[in-house]
């Protein structure tokens, strides 16, 4: 029987797959409560599917993640987050991040993290396999959840900013995102007119893009990875709002 050996840079791209910042999905609708559903494969190779759940109670909003690759990988996120109440009269809203957890299991290569941030002190409080630690908080911070919400809101107000900062259990970085232009994509989830961006990143190998359907209030509906070695390519095949 032959056996599906993954290389190095595969675990890699797989972990990355699995990240929302990779996906950068979000709802038909941003602030209301949805699902998404979305199919996704590596290099033609490996195939999986990802879910992704909002809703909001008192306030707080709860934005949920999975995904899998039966029988070889799964991952889950929750984050949750509210609107800033300094920033209640902008056009766009400003996202004010609460707490991340993330957690990844490729057979026996499990990966636990997550993140919690107290605004009356501005510190960020995280834990990984290294132990516990803290940093200072930023206000325009974001987890890879919540960023997604952020940029399409921006964009659907037309003042995209130059960049984000992205928080994790490590600290916190700069990301921005260039357009690409306008293109029409097909998914099982139908025809789309989109916007494309592609994601700036240190690494010039590496090539990700997001194709959103202004539609659909600009719900990414296509998402192209590849380092160079491997490809990556999700794609929506259904959404629901819920009320």
């Amino acid at each position: 029987m032959h056996t599906l050996r993954l290389s190095k840079p595969t675990l890699i791209l797989l972990s990355a797959v699995l990240l929302p910042i990779s996906a950068l999905m979000s709802s038909a609708h941003a602030f209301e409560p949805f699902q998404a559903n979305y199919s996704f494969n590596i290099a033609g190779l490996l195939t999986g599917t990802a879910t992704r759940t909002l809703q909001q109670q008192d306030g707080v909003w709860n934005y949920t993640f999975t995904a899998a690759i039966p029988m070889l990988a799964t991952a889950s996120e929750e984050s949750h987050f509210r609107l800033d109440p300094a920033a209640a009269n902008s056009d766009a809203g400003r996202i004010q991040s609460l707490d991340h957890a993330y957690n990844f299991k490729f057979m026996n290569n499990i990966k636990n993290s997550s993140f919690k941030v107290n605004w009356d002190t501005k510190t960020v409080s995280a834990s990984n396999k290294n132990g516990d630690t803290s940093y200072p908080a930023q206000v325009g911070m974001l987890d890879m959840l919540d960023l997604e919400l952020q940029v399409r809101e921006d964009i659907k107000h037309k003042h995209m900013r130059e960049s984000y900062l992205l928080a994790d259990d490590k600290g916190i970085k700069p990301i921005s995102f260039v357009n690409e232009g306008n293109e029409k994509v097909t998914t099982q989830g139908g025809e789309f007119d989109t916007i494309k961006l592609r994601l700036v990143q240190d690494n010039e190998k590496r090539k990700t893009y997001f194709w959103l359907a202004p539609k659909l209030d600009y719900l990414p509906v296509r998402v192209h990875q590849d380092d160079g070695n491997l490809s990556y390519e999700l794609d929506l095949t259904s959404y629901q709002a819920h009320k």
